[in-house]
């Protein structure tokens, strides 16, 4: 009967040891830093929010060697400081959220550096504050860890107060008397955007920078048709290494007064139309591939279909905007360009074929003509390049092609290290076994008179 009690015992203290490990921790960090007039962090706070799903007992270990004035704002749980760690442990029923704030002592991943131009000329607040004028405040963000950031800015002032002389440079909403500004970028390493106004009491509007670790929007799965595309480049400059030769061979026959055309070349109008035909295929699809945006593009958009909240869809109203700029690239009209240079040698080469079909009395006409496909020249008063024109393009374009491919090879790797560096990113202090989110904000207060 005893032994049997203990058994009893024994299981219940496994089951209840079993546990812990089925818990469920997350650790979000939101960071709050106050900056000065030139971007200069004035203090850094922490709010911490531990989340428990599971049932049973939790000791919870968490670094703070970067935390000072630690308080815990949840009933039921003991926190303890030792060792630069915080301990928290009590217990879980279902679910469990745990609140902490402190100050942090740690550099940021990010620096800002504002400066204000006052009429045109370097000022500081004191120099223009409950002023007229024109205001120019610009805001450069420099990253300092290898993490991408995405960085969300928002402003909001009175039409009373100022009037905005950029509305380019922001998104902007009216709300009666009320302009609401924002705009996003990622400072890989760097970006600046700036505010110009103009009023007659001049201050300094209350500014928020969002940032949240987050990879660049860019796909490149465009590297794979460059690839292709580079390859078919290849195949251009030997075939017109080839037909080089036999034009050589041709024009040398002309001046020995034996007059011979190799089959081969009589194929050459068709050969250079058919490429010509394949140059503008590839610029027409380049110019419809939206090369960098498609996903943070859709992302946005269904986000702002399914929501009513303002700032989808202003964000919406930008991403559209980017998204035009961006398909409107001029890459697809330097391939154009190639084709148009084929384009030009098929022409060449037809004329050249005209006149040997129809007379052989033209014969010093038509090396004329050769000549003009070969080396380039002049026809019917149209400047016309010739196959060794061709190449030169073909070969520099070649290069470009392979040099571009090489850095989006580049940029693969550097996506994946990214990933890596911001998986489980936490800043204030690891807790130990939970998954890892961290937002940053950073805060401008208003600067009035």
């Amino acid at each position: 009967m005893k032994k049997g009690i203990i058994i009893t015992i024994l299981l219940l203290l496994l089951i209840s040891i079993s546990f812990p490990s089925s818990l469920k921790i997350k650790n979000d960090e939101t960071i709050y830093a106050l900056l000065d007039y030139d971007g200069k962090v004035k203090r850094v706070d922490l709010v911490n929010w531990i989340e428990i799903e599971g049932n049973g007992r939790f000791n919870i270990t968490k670094d703070a060697k970067y935390l000072k004035n630690i308080k815990l704002f949840t009933e039921d749980v003991t926190l303890s400081i030792s060792s630069q760690k915080i301990n928290l442990s009590g217990n879980s029923q279902g679910h469990k959220n745990i609140y902490l704030t402190s100050e942090v002592n740690r550099k940021l991943p990010m620096q800002f550096k504002i400066s204000y131009k006052y009429n045109g000329k370097t000022a500081k607040p004191q120099d223009f504050l409950g002023k007229s004028g024109d205001l120019d405040i610009e805001f450069e963000i420099e990253t300092l860890e290898d993490i991408p950031f995405v960085v969300v800015i928002s402003a909001e002032f009175s039409t009373d107060d100022f009037i905005l002389r950029n509305p380019e440079d922001w998104m902007v909403m009216v709300l009666g008397k009320t302009i609401r500004l924002s705009g996003f970028s990622y400072p890989i390493p760097k970006s600046s955007i700036k505010l110009a106004i103009r009023g007659k009491n001049l201050k300094v509007p209350d500014f928020t920078f969002s940032a949240l670790p987050s990879i660049p929007p860019v796909d490149l799965s465009i590297t794979s048709q460059l690839g292709s595309f580079t390859e078919g480049l290849d195949g251009l400059i030997l075939l017109n290494q080839v037909h080089q030769k036999i034009l050589k061979g041709i024009i040398e026959n002309f001046e020995k007064q034996s007059f011979s055309i190799p089959p081969e070349f009589l194929t050459l109008p068709f050969t250079l139309k058919a490429n010509q035909n394949k140059a503008y295929a590839i610029s027409n699809s380049l110019k419809k591939y939206p090369e960098s945006f498609e996903k943070l593009y859709t992302y946005i958009k269904e986000e702002a279909e399914g929501s009513n909240d303002e700032k989808w869809q202003k964000a919406l109203n930008m991403a559209e905007d980017v998204k035009k700029e961006i398909e409107g690239n001029s890459f697809s009209e330097d391939v154009k360009s190639i084709g148009d240079f084929i384009g030009d040698i098929a022409f060449s080469s037809q004329k050249a074929m005209n006149m040997i079909s129809t007379s052989l009395e033209g014969l010093q006409k038509v090396e004329e003509l050769l000549n003009i496909v070969l080396n380039g020249g002049e026809l019917e008063g149209q400047k016309v390049p010739g196959l060794t024109d061709v190449e030169k393009n073909l070969k520099a374009t070649s290069k470009t092609l392979k040099e571009n491919i090489s850095k989006a090879t580049e940029g693969e790797k550097k996506m994946g290290i990214w990933k890596k560096n911001i998986a489980n990113y936490n800043f204030a202090g690891k807790v130990e076994g939970a998954s890892s989110t961290v937002r940053f904000y950073f805060k401008l207060e208003e600067l009035r008179k």
